[in-house]
């Protein structure tokens, strides 16, 4: 590492686009504002809230000091032509682990257009080729998935969640650690984008907050509990809400796209569609439920084909794989439709969910003992007696693989 007793004050950064410099005296309107945003109030616990004129005139005496007191480097960021006020970035040097940590909040009226990433590669550059530091961190709570995009985008590795890692405004929260080597590629680490997809009809994008309700009023169907595993029954809206926060966290980790199907808007929601990602094997699970009010419509097969495209084309993925209740015949003629092929019947597959109907579930062996007669409605293997039924759950299976897709 360099010696840091050479460096008087971390020097201005830019890009071009962005510049990054001292704080001024003229930023305090610009500061004042940005601070008082809910999303800094939410997950910059270090920022006084509600954000007063004072707190900006003594954070403006203290960074003047930051860096030969305590080796934090902060800077303003902001617009190269304009002088705008956009972001405000720092990075704290520990000098026992040759390390450092990044920090930043952005503006609300800058966010979206990648000026936070940017200030970020900067000072990750500045750091690993100027202070020749061995590594970097960026730590951020759990549910800013926003902040958890800039690291990636700076090619920042998540390495873990810290369970309870701190009280933020008296609120218990994990937080992700992404980490990064100064040997590491620089390039972007973004296993799932956010995807918006279409077809003129339907749009394909990630929940919002706002989706709650119309997930809770689909998923408390009888049919989305009987035929999606793990679906609660009754379905509540914080079991919406919680739906919709874990989709979040998985579509950034990279472990799940659970996205939502909407109409050509954008707006009403009309079901769900996911891709549960097995990476080391290039493969995911395709799944899907679709509101009771839409169904019939042909909304689910044409999300699946945009998500299949998706799948293959963007992520590239080389085989997918869908699982269903042997009774479950739409759900098999979708995927027939889409050009998957029956695989076979996978016995015993799934745990037995407690207080939920089995008819469906399980495939019986011919000649089982039934209930009663076999009708449409209620196949053998519906009406089966409760004797009769295996102890867990049958799964039949699907696939197609990337070399038989047709696009």
């Amino acid at each position: 590492m360099k010696d840091l007793g050479d460096i008087t004050h971390p020097p201005e950064l830019s890009d071009g686009r962005i510049r990054l410099r001292r704080l001024q005296a003229a930023d305090k309107a610009a500061v004042v504002k940005a601070c008082n945003d809910g999303l800094i109030e939410r997950f910059c616990f270090r920022v006084p809230y509600p954000y007063e004129e004072s707190d900006f005139v003594d954070f403006l005496s203290y960074n003047e000091h930051f860096w030969a007191h305590e080796l934090i480097a902060n800077w303003t960021v902001v617009d190269a032509g304009s002088d705008e006020l956009l972001a405000m970035i720092s990075l704290d040097v520990v000098a026992l682990r040759q390390a450092g940590e990044i920090g930043y909040w952005c503006a609300p009226w800058a966010r979206g257009k990648g000026v936070t990433s940017a200030a970020v590669r900067l000072v990750r550059d500045w750091a690993f080729d100027e202070l020749e530091l061995e590594r970097l961190e960026l730590t951020t709570d759990v549910d800013n998935y926003g902040s958890q995009r800039v690291a990636q985008a700076a090619g920042f590795r998540r390495e873990g969640v810290m369970r309870g890692y701190l009280t933020a405004r008296t609120r218990r929260a994990d937080d992700v650690l992404y980490g990064m080597k100064h040997d590491d590629p620089r390039e972007p680490v973004v296993t799932l984008p956010d995807p918006r997809l279409e077809d003129g009809r339907i749009v394909v994008r990630p929940f919002w907050i706002e989706d709650a309700a119309a997930v809770q009023a689909a998923c408390d169907d009888p049919d989305v509990a009987r035929w999606i595993y793990l679906v609660p029954r009754p379905y509540t809206l914080a079991d919406a809400e919680s739906f919709i926060g874990d989709s979040w966290r998985r579509l950034v980790a990279g472990e799940r796209a659970r996205l939502a199907i909407a109409d050509a808007g954008g707006e009403k929601l009309l079901g769900s569609i996911s891709l549960d990602l097995f990476a080391d094997r290039q493969a995911a699970e395709l799944g899907y439920w679709i509101a009771r009010e839409a169904r019939r419509e042909g909304f689910a097969l044409a999300a699946a084909r945009l998500v299949v495209r998706w799948a293959f084309a963007e992520i590239g993925l080389e085989r997918l794989e869908i699982l269903t209740y042997p009774g479950n015949a739409a759900s098999q003629s979708l995927a027939q439709k889409l050009g998957f092929r029956r695989e076979g019947l996978l016995r015993g597959f799934l745990a037995v969910e407690p207080g939920k109907d089995r008819a469906g579930r399980v495939e019986l062996p011919a000649g089982a003992e039934t209930a009663g007669p076999e009708t449409a409605a209620a196949p053998a293997a519906a009406a089966a007696a409760p004797s009769a039924l295996p102890s867990r759950d049958d799964q039949v299976q699907f696939s197609l693989l990337r070399a038989d897709w047709t696009g």
